[in-house]
Parts: C-alpha cells; sequence; structure tokens
C-alpha cells in the first residue's frame, strides 16, 4: 500500500510539475485530480486490508489508530497555536505522514508488547 502509493504520489507530483513548467493544462489538471483522490485510495486500501485480517489484527490496528489520532490531533493543536504565535506554516503533508508513522510504530509497539510481533 505504501509503496504503490507513494509510486503514484510522486507520478501526480511529477505531471503537475512538468504541466505547470510547460503548461501543458491536461497535465496539471490529470495530476491534481490523481492527488486530489490518493485519500480515497488509501482508504480503500485500508479497509481492504483491516477486512482480511482475523480478530486480533482488527483489534490491534483499532487501537494503533485510536493513539495515532490522539497523538495527531495533539499535534495539530500545539501546531496550530504555534503558527499563530511564530508566524509559520505546517504543510498539511506533515500531519498525514505523522499520523500514518504513529499508527505503524503503534501497531508494532503493540504487536511485540502482546508477544505476536514478527
Amino acid at each position: 500500500m505504501g509503496l504503490g502509493g507513494g509510486g503514484v504520489a510522486l507520478l501526480a507530483a511529477l505531471a503537475v510539475t512538468i504541466g505547470r513548467a510547460q503548461n501543458i493544462p491536461l497535465f496539471n489538471s490529470f495530476g491534481a485530480g490523481v492527488l486530489a483522490a490518493l485519500p480515497l485510495f488509501f482508504a480503500v486500501m485500508t479497509v481492504l486490508g483491516i477486512r482480511q485480517m482475523d480478530e486480533y489484527g482488527r483489534q490491534l490496528h483499532a487501537r494503533a489508530a485510536s493513539i495515532a489520532f490522539l497523538v495527531v490531533m495533539l499535534l495539530a493543536g500545539t501546531l496550530i497555536s504555534l503558527e499563530a504565535i511564530f508566524e509559520f506554516r505546517t504543510p498539511p503533508w506533515a500531519l498525514y505522514v505523522a499520523g500514518m508513522s504513529v499508527w505503524g510504530i503503534a501497531g508494532w509497539v503493540l504487536a511485540a508488547r502482546d508477544g505476536r510481533g514478527k
């Protein structure tokens, strides 16, 4: 999922870059459309992956997702406050990367703690 989505995102970003540099509206529109649909791709792939898991895997990912949600909400709230004070902008992809990273790390730690880490 990560490599496939990353590859698609890279190709879409490349299409947008070429479209803007060469003034090709078709490339620009195509790349922007693919990038806009990318979260839907990740959502569908996540749901399909979770549907194939056993009960333990589902519970593990639900716990990891709840931890990741809490961490990202705390991070977002902190960054919103700091952005107002220090006048900087956090790119939206940073929160996405943080959330997915924390979800993966939390899943790994929870599985290792339960003695089921691979």
